[in-house]
């Protein structure tokens, strides 16, 4: 097995398992190709595919901020 080839895709298309080297890429091909909805986080407007993914990354980034702003002031 070769060592120094090592190709990491984080994006891969679940429709066409196309593969992509950025989440922005994959979710303009869902948007475009497949007409996929894609759904935004109401604080930073990020796009995820799926909703368990925005959903996600709320309770990690957003929710976390808000703890830290609660515990800052104690």
């Amino acid at each position: 097995m070769a060592m120094g080839f090592f190709h990491r895709t984080k994006f891969l298309c679940e429709i066409d398992q196309l593969k992509f080297g950025t989440n922005e890429e994959l979710i303009s091909h869902m948007r475009q190709i497949h007409h996929y909805p894609i759904v935004k986080c109401h604080d930073c407007r990020k796009e995820f595919i799926h909703e368990k993914d925005r959903l996600h990354h709320v309770r990690e980034e957003h929710e976390k901020k808000v703890d830290y702003r609660k515990h800052k002031g104690s």
